[in-house]
């Protein structure tokens, strides 16, 4: 029997973050505030890995329009990063108009998350005004620097006494020597709860009511005056405001390292005194989730702020962008060290079943320190909310391609990234994926795709250079992966990489292979002894990965194990299921294959 696998191996690199703990980011919302929030969380996503739950505080008319902004702007790969919790405004101790009006509407709702979140330990509380430029994980960590009493983390109001606020215009006790801004706040609910935080603030209201001017950030100082061990206080980097440089830049940490959050207070998105500020909110803002975010982002803040030169912030602007560019060069880096993989859903349901188990499999041998990014072509957003749901535990990073593309050969035309390994959901594998990824060392300066030669596994003759080569990979599809390698190097003499791939890529199918095989130094023939074969038990150790073309029966009872596996009862399933198959043979072989490769 003459069968065609074409196993084509697209080079790559990226992110399988390991499981993480959800970081959880509270924000309350009313009035016309719905736009700025959005903004807000989209922005903490940027460098974030999930998954984050946001905690969101809002009155019932904008529940809705949430989701719609939501669920119709952002891509359901973002989507999949998070979940929303959504809360009605509510102060828990009466009283509510009071509350509800003092200083802006709803603001001081924040004082009451201890008693809603009731079964969360820890939030960042962050107010609509501000905009992550950073990793919101970096200021989770935050959290494992409190001391034994500290229940809370701010930053300094002010950093020049000449421009304080409280230190010159306070009637009330503040913290320090200058106060406390409340607009991006570390909140240990579970410390708050045993130190009855809220009743003392309820008792400090009544005392000082009459007597404050920002609120509930007047409250936190008169508190926090009262009880400074409990708060850890961290810098003005984390909570960057108009005040830190419109006059002369006086925030040192953001001068050393970059912004890290910024705090648009007082309007300053959206007016032109801070033009700055404004110039860096509307990009992201508008930004449409382009995975370069060098092109996409960075290089559109820096441009926005070469405007304003002359002003003072403006003279600072490159504390704006020194983080995120410090950011973006780490993903660029960890990208590099990633492993991509591509798929291609053709609104086949049954394929995306097969991607799960093919997928499960790979995380299941390979080491929980690589890092997979995965490429999914397809236009069905059914498909694509689906499969990031299946995947979801597994850590993976995932991009969607709304295209549709009728070859492999053409992911070159959509991906960004110098290597790809595409595969056909109809494969599990039996081994770690940095093996199979070995193989692009072996690749000599003019190949640029890996393919196997002439096979025989399992009494199935496989050949890759044969005339029914294209019969069959056009009517059954059976194109397991091909290795494709972008390289740099010219193809010919002064071709570069982009001109080679528009010379190779003809809309024929025909054509495309038919190019391969008249141009074989160009392809280097993977060694048939890296496909699974269950019928030498002797090079068994060896294989990578099993076809459903290849074993059929042997691939089901894999397909059922990979299902039910985990990590903990996975000896004891493996043994059962394949010992118990007194019909296979290599039974001894295979069990310790599958018990030695996985992982630890």
């Amino acid at each position: 029997m003459k069968l065609c696998v074409y196993l084509l191996l697209i080079i790559v690199f990226h992110t399988k973050c390991s499981a993480l703990k959800p970081v959880h980011l509270a924000i309350v919302v009313c009035g016309s505030r719905l736009d700025e929030a959005v903004t807000s969380l989209k922005s903490s996503l940027i460098f974030t890995p999930g998954p984050v739950i946001f905690h969101i505080f809002t009155e019932d008319h904008l529940r809705k329009e949430f989701y719609e902004k939501i669920e119709v702007e952002w891509p359901v790969e973002y989507q999949s990063k998070f979940q929303m919790e959504f809360y009605p405004i509510e102060f828990t101790r009466g009283n509510d108009e009071r509350w509800r009006m003092l200083f802006k509407p709803c603001c001081t709702q924040r004082l009451f998350i201890p008693d809603i979140l009731k079964n969360i330990d820890s939030v960042i509380y962050v107010d609509t005004d501000t905009l992550f430029l950073s990793n919101v994980r970096n200021l989770w960590r935050f959290f494992r620097k409190f001391n034994s009493t500290q229940l809370a983390a701010l930053s300094p109001e002010h950093e020049d006494p000449s421009m304080g606020w409280y230190n010159r215009f306070a009637r009330h006790p503040y913290y320090g020597s200058m106060g406390l801004n409340s607009g991006v706040m570390l909140m240990n609910l579970t410390r708050m709860r045993q130190a009855d935080m809220i009743s003392k603030i309820m008792n400090i209201f009544d005392e000082f009511r009459l007597n404050i001017t920002w609120g509930d950030q007047c409250l936190l100082n008169i508190y926090f005056n009262y009880h400074p061990e409990q708060l850890y206080e961290f810098t003005c980097d984390w909570n960057y405001r108009p005040d830190h440089c419109i006059y002369e830049n006086n925030c040192a940490m953001a001068k050393k390292d970059g912004v890290k959050i910024l705090h648009g207070c007082r309007g300053a998105f959206h007016n032109e005194k801070y033009d700055e500020f404004k110039a860096i909110y509307q990009v992201i803002q508008n930004w449409k989730f382009d995975v370069n975010l060098k092109s996409s982002l960075l290089s559109q803040i820096k441009s926005n702020l070469e405007r304003f030169s002359t002003t003072n912030c403006g003279k600072s602007r490159e504390i704006f962008t020194k983080y995120l560019s410090k950011e973006i060069s780490s993903i660029d880096y960890s990208l590099k060290k990633a492993f991509h993989i591509a798929f291609i859903f053709r609104n086949n349901w049954n394929s995306i079943e097969q991607a799960y188990i093919t997928l499960k499999s790979l995380s299941f041998f390979s080491s929980n320190r690589t890092q997979f990014h995965v490429h999914v072509v397809s236009t069905d957003p059914n498909i694509q909310h689906h499969f990031s749901q299946q995947i979801e535990t597994m850590g993976y990073l995932i991009t969607y391609y709304n295209t549709t593309i009728e070859h492999p050969f053409h992911l070159s035309k959509i991906l960004s990234v110098d290597r790809v390994v595409y595969l056909n959901p109809n494969i599990i594998f039996t081994n770690s994926f940095e093996k199979l990824w070995s193989v692009f060392d072996n690749f000599n300066s003019q190949q640029i795709i890996g393919m196997f030669g002439q096979c025989h596994i399992s009494g199935i003759e496989f050949l890759s250079n044969s005339s029914d080569f294209i019969f069959f990979f056009l009517s059954i599809s059976i194109l397991n992966y091909l290795i494709f390698e972008y390289a740099s190097t010219p193809f010919k003499s002064n071709e570069t990489f982009d001109y080679r791939f528009r010379w190779y890529q003809p809309d024929n199918y025909r054509t495309e292979e038919q190019y391969f095989f008249n141009n074989l130094e160009n392809v280097y023939f993977i060694p048939c002894g890296l496909m699974l074969d269950p019928d030498h038990c002797q090079s068994i150790q060896n294989g990578l990965f099993l076809s459903d073309l290849m074993d059929h029966r042997l691939f089901r009872i894999l397909y059922k194990l990979i299902n039910q596996i985990d990590m903990k009862n996975s000896n004891e399933l493996i043994e059962n299921e394949i010992n118990g198959r007194t019909d296979l043979q290599c039974r001894n072989e295979l069990v310790k294959l599958l018990i030695t490769n996985k992982r630890n």
